[in-house]
């Protein structure tokens, strides 16, 4: 099973049922606000990993934009609430740093400040809009500039501060169910190795499941069920649940998934099921950089880890590349169970690779013997490839893995 490193799910002491507040900020490179024609939004997203029911929250929001008249300012909470925080308001006003607060004295749009940091002020509409609602989740703010094809500008800032009620039962959000090897939201494939993020799902401590021999379906008193029933389970903690998903799930259908612990059960979440979902296992957690691959010579493929020598792969020798979601198997292999060396278990869907965008020959497409929920995808390394670190790229009946991921070449 592929090692996660998931920042965002550091354990922290939560008090069930008493009131909390907890403050989360956006932290990555500011946002483009493109010309109205562009028809583009500056999305900020911030991750809450709390389950906390909603009793007040404010926003804190920098904007450098001159004419502020031309922006609508939106803000959605993670069960899809959308708050009208400005709308075409403050005709030429330059650039908004303030904090959208219900308890301001007075609307922004009415006020209009011209110096920087004042406030708090209340928005176009009321963010108690997102009272008695689960925190846990993605929560974004929106900025489209609708009134200028000239001007441009720049999401710089978004905070959110959070008041409310601890809640014990498990949560989950519908943009926290992915795959294992690419954090891929959105869709559910058969037999894939399924991450689901949230709170309370399990014991602090986490347990770890012997993937040898077959999963259980119950790990330390936390499962998951799809359409209800246990899927095998790799992993279990308070903020990270790893299942396989069930073989026989239909592509066209929507799967019904539910995670149910000791404190009780999650809502039900409904996820699209589709045939195939590529994705390459690597060394880092986001699902990018160095491939979980074997040379010919039974070397790691690349560093492994930050002290690690690098071993590359010769142009012509054969790398075993290692991926999940890859579809249907024939023979089929009980789920839960690692993959027999013999009869080996082969692909039913096409498959292609290229390797530093050159087509490359694959030599063996099926179950990694001994794995649960992984494939093996040995591939010949093209002639005339260039030394160094070189994209890779799985295609399962036209499906592409993600982006980003990478073999090294000598």
């Amino acid at each position: 099973m592929k090692k996660l490193l998931l920042g965002v799910l550091a354990v922290t002491p939560i008090l069930f049922g008493q009131t909390q507040t907890f403050t989360y900020t956006y932290s990555q490179l500011p946002i483009p606000v493109y010309p109205d024609n562009w028809d583009s939004v500056a999305v900020a997203t911030i991750f809450v990993p709390r389950s906390i029911l909603v009793t007040k929250v404010t926003a804190s929001v920098q904007v450098q934009y001159n004419g502020v008249g031309d922006l609508n300012v939106y803000m959605w909470s993670p069960s899809g609430t959308r708050i009208k925080l400005l709308e075409r308001n403050c005709g030429s006003l330059q650039n908004i740093d303030t904090i959208f607060d219900d308890a301001g004295p007075s609307r922004y749009s009415d006020f209009c400040p011209a110096e920087a940091a004042r406030g708090p002020y209340r928005g176009n509409e009321p963010l108690s809009n997102v009272n008695n609602e689960n925190a846990f989740g993605y929560w974004r703010l929106g900025v489209e500039n609708n009134g200028s094809d000239s001007r441009t500008g720049m999401l710089s800032g978004f905070s959110i501060t959070i008041t409310g009620t601890t809640v014990g039962t498990p949560t989950i959000g519908p943009n926290t169910i992915v795959s294992l090897s690419t954090l891929r939201d959105g869709t559910v494939a058969p037999g894939d190795q399924v991450a689901i993020l949230g709170a309370n799902l399990g014991p602090v401590g986490g347990v770890r499941a012997d993937a040898t021999t077959a999963l259980p379906t119950t790990l330390s008193g936390s499962s998951v069920t799809f359409d209800g029933t246990p899927a095998p389970i790799f992993f279990t903690s308070d903020r990270l649940v790893v299942v396989q998903a069930p073989t026989n799930l239909v592509a066209g259908a929507t799967t019904q998934i539910q995670v149910r612990a000791a404190s009780g059960s999650s809502l039900t979440i409904p996820k699209p099921v589709v045939a195939v979902k590529p994705g390459v296992l690597t060394h880092e957690a986001a699902g990018v950089g160095q491939a979980k691959a074997t040379n010919e010579n039974g070397t790691q493929n690349g560093s492994t880890s930050v002290n690690s020598s690098a071993q590359g792969a010769a142009p012509g020798s054969i790398v075993a590349v290692y991926a999940t979601g890859l579809g249907a198997l024939n023979p089929a292999i009980a789920q839960g169970t690692p993959a027999p060396a013999s009869p080996l278990s082969m692909l039913t869907a096409p498959i292609t690779a290229t390797i530093g965008g050159r087509a490359a020959q694959v030599t063996y497409a099926g179950a990694a013997p001994g794995l649960i929920g992984t494939y093996q995808v040995n591939v010949m390394v093209p002639e005339l490839t260039p030394r160094g670190d070189v994209a890779l790229v799985l295609r399962v009946d036209g499906n592409p893995s993600q982006d980003g991921v990478t073999i090294l070449i000598r």
